[in-house]
């Protein structure tokens, strides 16, 4: 069973803008996604991974989100 999109979505939007728990993800995911409480399959962990075993493009994709947002305003540290 996968995880439930609005799970997922809260650990993207998570990642996208706290740069702790992005780097604590990077570093760690499974260890990460257990010391915060998120239940997830094995699919979706593992899917969570790949995504984020480039450090340096996870990095820069936060970076463009984040500088879209505060663009347009519509995004409050």
């Amino acid at each position: 069973m996968s995880a439930m999109p609005s799970v997922l979505q809260t650990i993207v939007g998570r990642a996208l803008i706290d740069a702790e728990f992005r780097k604590a993800l990077v570093a760690d995911v499974r260890g990460t996604l257990m010391r915060e409480g998120y239940q997830l399959d094995e699919v979706t962990i593992a899917a969570i991974e790949s995504a984020t075993c480039d450090p340096e493009r996870v990095r820069s994709f936060s970076a463009a989100f984040t500088s879209e947002f505060l663009a347009r305003g519509e995004y409050v540290c």
